[in-house]
């Protein structure tokens, strides 16, 4: 991990990833101001511009989003506010005080249809609200922060706090003998707690314009349920592959959005750990979270 940053502003400090951001920030010995979503509004642009006045951070991160994919099909207003309004305000008001802003962004701003890993230059082309949304919350940004803005990308996330699809898998494993997971959709699980690390350390060095950062390796949602049930001796629970079809959701979702993290590699010098050992991981220091979606995680 990055060595002692400067002041530091993060955004959305209760989220899943927020929180293990805030724990690294603060054991570096980093100046942090960690604001939930109840301390800061991001639709507010003078409360958000009043509050990055108090603080005059010398780093903004912000991992604040409407992150529910299906939830953002039906508040399309709420999804562009909070991911695209948002965003925006605090990118100028970044701006006003010399701050360099880190965004956290997702893989739904691809349709899924490459047939390979996407790659920062790829161009975007978001199949629902909140994919759309967060390609609009990019463009934001880089238009009002050209030079003083990065953009990580991620995808799949799993991790100690809040919902995701390890704990949700487990629970229904607990009551169900058998779970039917879509298996045509291809991504890449990705730990928490080794993107917040991959975050702070690119704040370290500061790169302008979008890096890809996952754990590394793809599989589909039932590719990782059953090597999550696996790992948790439950083996006896059968998973039965279905298809997004089949699913039913609302909200489209990509194929194949697995993101290459080539730049991510040549910025720091190594890439993530593989996400089935991240997962080991995550069952070594597992603690009780509240489950969420049965059958798929959101994409951030």
């Amino acid at each position: 991990m990055a060595d002692r940053l400067d002041s530091c502003l993060l955004i959305g400090a209760r989220g899943m990833l927020g929180r293990d951001l805030a724990a690294l920030l603060r054991s570096s010995g980093t100046s942090t101001v960690a604001l939930t979503r109840d301390e800061l509004d991001i639709r507010d642009q003078e409360a958000v511009s009043e509050m990055v006045r108090q603080h005059r951070p010398a780093l903004v991160i912000n991992s604040a989003a409407m992150t529910n994919v299906d939830g953002c099909e039906f508040n399309e207003e709420e999804a562009f506010l909070v991911n695209a309004q948002g965003p925006e305000n605090i990118a100028r008001a970044a701006k006003s005080c010399g701050a360099f802003l880190v965004h956290v962004s997702t893989d739904y701003v691809f349709d899924g249809t490459k047939g390979s890993p996407y790659v920062e230059e790829d161009e975007t082309n978001p199949l629902g609200v909140y994919g759309k949304s967060k390609a609009e919350g990019e463009a934001r940004i880089a238009d009002a922060l050209p030079d003083r803005h990065c953009i990580v990308r991620t995808q799949w996330l799993f991790g100690p706090h809040g919902n995701n699809f390890v704990e949700a898998i487990l629970k229904a494993a607990q009551l169900q003998d058998e779970l039917k997971v879509v298996n045509d959709q291809w991504g890449c699980p990705t730990y928490t707690r080794d993107l917040a690390r991959a975050i702070i350390d690119l704040c370290s060095i500061r790169p302008a314009g979008i890096v890809h950062a996952t754990n590394s390796g793809e599989t589909t949602w039932y590719g990782f349920a059953e090597a999550l049930l696996q790992r948790a001796g439950l083996d006896r629970v059968k998973v039965v592959p279905i298809s997004t079809e089949q699913l039913g959701r609302p909200a489209p979702r990509p194929a194949y959005s697995v993101l290459d993290n080539s730049r991510f590699r040549r910025l720091m010098g190594a890439s993530l750990r593989n996400w089935e050992e991240a997962l080991q991981d995550y069952f070594s220091v597992r603690e009780t979270s509240t489950p969420g979606c049965l059958h798929e995680q959101h994409s951030r």
